[in-house]
């Protein structure tokens, strides 16, 4: 795709929905005015799109900032499946939080696109909205062109089901390993911070034996001090 054509590709897709047919027109017979009659062809092959292609081709503009996460939030989970299947026992860890926080920016994406689809003045559906979301999760995991092309609203197809490394039976094994060794690690350290626990509550009853028996003897030389003033006391008390 060339530049001057994706630059009109995108002035077409981010144009209100309904002028799709009149816009294209407009645009074909200025570039045939201009003498460009190979562009103004290929543009005139250029097909209305559907409501979720216009929605994805809005989000460039729409949800930049929101978008770039979501880029980012599937390059970390790529990243921490492709260190699973390499036998990395830490990318078990990663592997949680990373498929959350990908779940959470593709919701956001589809919530604002959502928006942008009921303020043209469509009916953002359940169903339309479920393969918005199927289609921002698979842009981003796609290559870097059908990315850049959604990014810069010049998408001319839905993005491809994203595709990830098949588990073979070694890769399963490993997978399980990495899984059980977790399991196995977090139970060690749930052991040894209980027996850490325990051991500072002994180091604890025993200081406070030990302060009750000292003020236990405290006590006693105290009653004995007292019983002998008071025999002082009273003898002084008698010889007077």
């Amino acid at each position: 795709m060339s530049k001057e054509y994706g630059e009109a590709v995108a002035v077409l897709m981010r144009a209100p929905l309904g002028g799709f047919v009149a816009a294209r027109a407009d645009m074909v017979r200025a570039l045939r005015k201009q003498g460009n009659p190979d562009l103004a062809k290929h543009i005139a092959a250029l097909r209305r799109p559907s409501l979720i292609l216009w929605a994805l081709n809005q989000a460039g503009t729409a949800t930049a900032g929101e978008l770039d996460e979501l880029r980012a939030a599937g390059d970390r989970l790529r990243r921490a499946q492709a260190a699973l299947l390499q036998g990395d026992r830490s990318a078990v860890e990663q592997m949680s939080p990373a498929t959350l926080e990908h779940r959470r920016a593709v919701d956001t994406v589809t919530r604002r696109l959502g928006m942008v689809i009921t303020a043209a003045g469509h009916a953002a559906s359940a169903e339309t909205l479920r393969r918005l979301s199927d289609d921002l999760r698979n842009a981003s995991f796609a290559d870097a062109g059908e990315w850049s092309a959604l990014r810069a609203g010049r998408l001319l197809s839905e993005p491809a089901p994203a595709t990830f490394p098949a588990l073979d039976e070694t890769g399963l094994k490993r997978v399980s390993d990495a899984h059980a060794e977790h399991a196995a690690g977090t139970h060690r350290k749930q052991l040894a911070a209980a027996e850490a626990d325990v051991r500072r509550a002994e180091e604890l009853e025993r200081s406070a034996r030990e302060q009750e028996e000292a003020a236990r003897r405290r006590r006693e030389q105290a009653t004995k001090a007292l019983e002998a003033a008071r025999r002082v006391l009273s003898r002084l008390q008698q010889e007077g």
